[in-house]
């Protein structure tokens, strides 16, 4: 299970570190803040649950597009 979750960590990171989506008008702020969000709520979902990382980064992802 961990061998499967480390390929999507680390797709999942290269995509945040690469700004991918990032608008040319300048919405990377907005890129940005998501981005961070994504990284902060998913940290938290790994900290309180123990859950798994799959898991995290969904959960995480729809706290953050709200």
């Amino acid at each position: 299970m961990k061998l499967r979750a480390l390929p999507i960590f680390a797709f999942l990171c290269a995509l945040i570190l690469t700004g991918c989506g990032a608008s040319s008008d300048g919405g990377a702020t907005d890129t940005d803040s998501y981005n961070k969000c994504l990284e902060l709520e998913a940290a938290k979902l790994l900290d309180e649950t123990g859950s798994n990382l799959d898991y995290a980064n969904e959960k995480a992802a729809e706290i953050c597009a709200k």
